[in-house]
């Protein structure tokens, strides 16, 4: 997790609000320090009427360094797990990778992950059959405040996630692009592993705030206790906040020729039906602007390891010339399109 001077600042501000004391714990997880909540009564608004354990019965991170989190019963009382990262990170990618089967929540349980500033700006990605044991559609990305418009709100399809699936939103001043796919790689190894994909450019895309936090919570619908009457357990076995490269559309922190296949194999289709990171201009059409994104940036960033994709050496500017003429020929007028958002 890459932090700068602001975040840091941030982090130092948050644990003079935070004493040290009864009540307050604070773990480690992927690169950064969390603060784990603990609360004896239900809160008034939010996550209304749970109770929340910061015991290590409750929240703990394990050998191999994932967290879990737990909805468990104690002295008859039921009780839900949260995390805040400390640090509050800037515009960027948020990725969260979870291991077990949301799918098969109770319809009480929701697992939430998510930034936040207050009510009015916060980034959600949330897995809930939200009370509804038939509900199809039990993944849901949210721009807040929900009840602006219909684009504030989407739902999605989680029933082939499988044990681990990854989660992300990458949060730019003027948009948020999320993601759901099957996995934990850095990003989906081919389109059949994509779950959803949703991208918003509407008037509440939250601003940089300096205590925008990220938060991870196991939660209970209004306090309702499990249908089932069993405990519940997740599993987030990493978080990663990074940087964007333009042109780097894989997300392996390189721009080259998986970047470049992506753009091709898309080519002259509409965004919202083939794997959206093919368009990383954002017009909802595959084309000569994401063509000249992956090209202007040629072989930047760090090169992955040699196994993971196969490195061409840089192109003369004779050559890339040559392809972005070439396939430029084939470039249809732009159209409008229908689009997701």
């Amino acid at each position: 997790m890459t932090l700068n001077f602001r975040i840091t600042l941030v982090a130092a501000l948050l644990f003079c609000a935070v004493p040290a004391q009864a009540g307050n714990r604070f773990i480690n997880f992927a690169g950064g320090l969390w603060l784990v909540k603990d609360h004896p009564a239900p809160g008034p608004i939010g996550t209304a009427f749970n109770y929340w354990d910061s015991s290590e019965d409750n929240v703990w991170v394990d050998a191999q360094g994932k967290l879990h989190l737990k909805i468990r019963q104690i002295g008859g009382v039921w009780h839900s797990s949260q995390v805040t990262l400390l640090d509050a990170l800037d515009f960027g990618d948020y990725r969260f990778q979870v291991e077990g089967n949301p799918d098969l929540f109770d319809p009480n349980i929701n697992l939430g992950m998510f930034q936040y500033t207050n009510d009015n700006e916060e980034i959600d990605i949330e897995l809930s059959r939200w009370r509804d044991p038939l509900e199809p559609d039990a993944g849901q990305f949210v721009v807040q405040p929900y009840f602006n418009g219909p684009d504030n709100i989407d739902r999605f399809n989680i029933s082939d996630a499988g044990n681990l699936s990854s989660y992300r939103f990458n949060w730019q001043p003027d948009s948020v692009f999320f993601e759901a796919y099957k996995g934990g790689a850095v990003a989906p190894q081919a389109d059949a592993d994509i779950l959803h994909q949703y991208y918003y450019d509407g008037p509440d895309v939250p601003p940089l705030a300096p205590f925008a936090q990220i938060y991870i919570n196991l939660y209970l619908l209004s306090g309702n206790a499990p249908t089932d009457g069993q405990e519940a357990e997740i599993i987030i076995s990493d978080f990663a906040y990074t940087v964007p490269i333009d042109g780097d559309l894989n997300g392996d922190g390189f721009v080259g020729i998986d970047d470049l296949n992506l753009v091709l194999g898309a080519w002259n289709q509409s965004a919202p039906l083939v794997n959206q990171r093919a368009d990383p201009s954002r017009d909802g059409f595959v084309g000569i602007d994401d063509l000249n994104t992956v090209l202007g940036n040629w072989n930047a960033g760090t090169p992955p390891p040699p196994n993971s994709q196969t490195n061409i050496p840089e192109p003369g500017t004779s050559v890339l010339l040559g392809i972005s003429v070439g396939l430029s020929g084939l470039y249809k007028r732009r159209r409008n399109v229908n689009t997701l958002f």
